[in-house]
């Protein structure tokens, strides 16, 4: 357990974001905005985006054995921790279905047993919860997926989360979930890319460390959270 004086805290450093959309939405494209070294977990080998960019390394994932390389890319990380300030994982929902996939491989079945799929929680949430521990800037992307919800009246309504398991859990310990969308300007009829910051009964997200933004610019959230004392 550690004794932490409140008045020591720096509410913007060594932040963790989850930010989830569509395939295709431009999340990838997040990493060009990072200051400093970055190391890019790709699990789906989508990272054609990042050419050219300087002070980026990227471990590209064997699909055929997701988990020996999780667990690779962890070791090569705390190996090389002082060499990088940021991490990022690209991203956590095709690697959920690798490693799933890879499972299924070894059964009569061909899908999943029940307890694997425990198991998957287990592992990201242990893999989170292990990124924060590095105090690195953490940088999660993932795709979205639509849930149907029931309220109290019997009326149901669809609603965009991150197409994670254990999403409580992992939500539960990242400050800040933002759905990324592309939206069109109204005056210069160009189209935008958006991330909703704040929850609504259609879109699950949260903001635990910038606080009076409802959405913001795909470009500036990572310089908010990259501004030394959160001056903005």
């Amino acid at each position: 357990m550690k004794i932490i004086q409140a008045e020591n805290i720096q509410r913007f450093d060594n932040w963790t974001c989850l930010i989830y959309s569509e395939p295709g939405k431009g999340k990838t494209s997040m990493v060009k905005y990072l200051k400093g070294k970055t190391l890019v977990f790709s699990t789906d080998g989508m990272y054609q985006v990042l050419s050219g960019l300087k002070d980026v390394e990227i471990l590209a994932m064997d699909s055929k054995k997701p988990h020996d390389d999780l667990e690779s890319f962890y070791k090569y990380l705390l190996k090389n921790i002082e060499k990088f300030d940021n991490v990022v994982i690209d991203n956590l929902s095709t690697f959920q279905k690798f490693w799933l996939n890879s499972k299924a491989t070894t059964t009569t079945s061909g899908m999943p047993e029940i307890k694997d799929y425990g198991i998957i929680d287990r592992v990201l949430l242990d893999f989170v919860a292990g990124l924060k521990d590095l105090k690195k800037n953490i940088l999660l992307l993932a795709h979205e997926k639509q849930v149907e919800l029931t309220m109290d009246s019997g009326r149901t309504y669809t609603q965009f989360q991150p197409d994670v398991r254990n999403i409580d859990a992992i939500m539960g310990i990242v400050p800040v979930v933002g759905r990324l969308i592309i939206l069109k300007n109204q005056e210069t009829e160009k189209e935008e890319r958006i991330i909703v910051l704040q929850p609504t009964q259609t879109t699950r997200a949260k903001d635990q460390l910038i606080g009076d933004k409802r959405t913001v610019k795909q470009a500036e959230l990572l310089s908010i959270l990259q501004t030394e004392k959160g001056d903005f």
